[in-house]
């Protein structure tokens, strides 16, 4: 077996593993030494596709307490058995809700990738969370701060390249 293979065996036995114990798997994409300061750091769900529900991804925010915001988001959306809707506001208990929206195919590809891989499908959605400023405002309101300005809104990007 090749070192490729063994890798993805290793880590299919352990996204297996988390979502038997918690329901999901967190695969969180960051900064490695090459890449250039700046580079785009993400995290995503994989586990709810199997339930019929969207994985949940936050993009662009480097703070790693954001894993236990998409373990609550997806345990919230697993209990009341519907996916969270495109635009939809969600509490998780702070000062401001989190914004929800649809990713598209913008999500799949570029960004949770690994769903695909590991249920071998292309037919998944993925929602994107995201997190307002300590303000309240989202990453596309004016005066939004870092790092939350720095959040892509994919479901905006989708519909410019139509």
């Amino acid at each position: 077996m090749d070192e490729i293979a063994q890798f993805w065996d290793q880590l299919s036995a352990q996204i297996r593993a988390n979502i038997e114990k918690s329901g999901q798997h967190i695969q969180s994409v960051g900064q490695s030494p090459p890449d250039p300061p700046g580079t785009e750091q993400f995290m995503y769900t994989i586990g709810n596709f199997h339930l019929g529900l969207p994985e949940l991804l936050i993009v662009d925010t480097s703070l790693s307490m954001f894993g236990d915001i998409l373990n609550r988001l997806g345990r919230m959306q697993r209990e009341r058995r519907r996916a969270f809707a495109d635009e939809e506001l969600v509490s998780v208990g702070g000062k401001f809700p989190l914004r929800i929206v649809d990713a598209g195919a913008i999500g799949r590809t570029r960004y949770a990738t690994f769903v695909g891989i590991f249920y071998k499908t292309d037919n998944y959605d993925v929602r994107q969370v995201v997190l307002p400023d300590p303000q309240g405002r989202w990453p596309d309101t004016p005066g939004c701060a870092l790092p939350y300005s720095r959040q892509p809104i994919l479901s905006a990007i989708g519909r410019t390249r139509h």
